[in-house]
């Protein structure tokens, strides 16, 4: 059905008496098509059902993205809608300013914005037929995120959380994150040119060569260690402070600090955990957690190329979960995208079997002493390992640096988990590509 034929039913179900059905009919035109018309339709049917504060906060972003529309000023005024912007309640601000980004992104036209180091053979810009069902999804996850709105800890984050949902919905060619192009291409390709070694030790499999192994020195940029692997990663996590947050100064708890016992789950390669062992110093340590086999050859190279770093780093072998003694399958390949994998191995994927572990098992076992700082980034597991450190969490509570972006709604479950054991974090969001790709949840614990 039409988005027409959609906001007829809509306007006859709501005539009728019927404003429930009213809401979703005209909810499902506008996610089919973004339209002043039915954004004003559904903000008289809201008020109709009772939930003015909704309304008000749709009719004032209405306002400010089609000033051109009357009905939407009107209505406004008849909802009172000349108070102070920030008498709206919470979740009507976020909504309202993410409408007027979206608004932003849709009159901007970034021709530079495409990262073709990280797909060089290029990107396809997303459909604009599906432009509206991809923001209403947008919208359903930032209505989500109340422990997450209400916990961010400064207005960078705030406003990255907003555009990062609008790049999701438009793509690279209206929304910029955080990287600016040119500045990000000169520091990976200078990196290449400049702190290079030794080049194409390890190819991988079926991508260009922009992702082959090379050996670098971070000495020259003043951080002393050797590293191989792909630029992008290394550039991520040395370069751009990936898994730790860059406005050092005002937040200087959000990232691994001399002393630390840090956990790198998801360990890939060992970049992460030999970086780590660098900030946590002699007095720290890094317990770093990688089941992959292939990926662990690598990584094994990369703490052999760091005899002063590597006997600050403990490496472990089983897939962390949400309970200890589970078997599953792991992917055996040299990549980042390594998986687990429940009920047997699956067709055409070479696996190979694996016994879980969790956090707070290892800590119960003494294998942990305690845990000060958790970098994590498995693949969309992020939950389930965070189900499986609960006690510690609750008893040590960890400065947290989680991958958010494996799954749509990672921005509004994980800091909402944390909350439901009853702790306080204040939260900061980063993004170290020109992509919504290592975008990373910071969590410090409050008080």
């Amino acid at each position: 059905m039409s988005a027409t034929d959609l906001h007829a039913r809509a306007v006859a179900s709501f005539e009728a008496g019927a404003v429930p059905e009213a809401v979703d009919l005209l909810r499902a035109a506008i996610a089919d098509r973004l339209d002043p018309e039915l954004i004003n339709d559904l903000a008289v049917m809201l008020d109709g059902s009772g939930r003015r504060a909704d309304a008000r906060a749709l009719l004032e972003a209405l306002v400010t993205l089609a000033p051109q529309f009357p009905d939407a000023a009107e209505n406004l005024a008849a909802l009172g809608g000349a108070e102070r912007a920030d008498a709206a309640p919470p979740d009507g601000e976020r909504r309202s300013r993410f409408l007027q980004t979206v608004a932003d992104a849709q009159r901007t036209h970034l021709a530079d914005n495409v990262d073709f180091l990280f797909e060089p053979w290029g990107r396809t810009l997303p459909d604009r037929a599906g432009e509206g069902e991809r923001l209403a999804a947008q919208i359903a996850v930032l209505d989500r995120c109340d422990v997450l709105w209400a916990g961010l800890g400064d207005e960078e984050s705030r406003d990255l959380l907003l555009r990062l949902l609008a790049y999701r919905a438009l793509g690279p060619a209206h929304v910029r994150l955080q990287l600016d192009p040119g500045e990000y291409r000169r520091s990976v390709i200078g990196m290449t040119a400049e702190l290079i070694r030794s080049a194409g030790v390890a190819g991988m499999p079926g991508m260009p060569y922009e992702w082959a192994h090379h050996v670098f020195d971070f000495t020259p940029v003043g951080v002393p260690v050797c590293l191989a692997g792909p630029p992008l990663p290394l550039a991520s996590t040395i370069v751009f402070s990936q898994y730790a947050y860059r406005d050092a100064v005002n937040v200087p708890a959000a990232r691994p600090r001399p002393g630390d016992v840090a956990l790198d789950v998801g360990g890939c390669w060992g970049e992460t955990a030999v970086w780590m062992a660098h900030h946590v110093g002699a007095s720290g340590h890094v317990h770093c957690f990688e089941p992959s086999p292939r990926n662990l050859q690598l990584l094994t190279a990369n703490l052999d190329r760091n005899p002063a770093l590597a006997p600050r780093i403990s490496v472990h072998a089983a897939p962390l979960a949400a309970e200890p003694g589970r078997h599953v399958w792991m992917d055996d390949i040299t990549a980042a995208g390594a998986t687990t994998h429940e009920g047997g191995a699956p067709e055409g994927r070479t696996t190979v079997p694996a016994i879980t572990d969790s956090v707070d098992a290892l800590v119960a076992r003494g294998e942990l002493d305690r845990v000060d700082f958790i970098k994590m980034d498995v693949e969309g597991a992020e939950p389930e390992v965070l189900r499986g450190a609960a006690h510690t969490l609750r008893t040590q509570r960890p400065r947290l640096a989680l991958a958010a972006y494996h799954r749509p709604d990672d921005l509004a479950v994980l800091p909402a988990f944390v909350a439901s054991l009853g702790l306080d974090y204040r939260w900061y969001l980063q993004c170290s590509t020109m992509t919504d790709i290592d975008s990373i949840l910071f969590g410090v614990p409050v008080g």
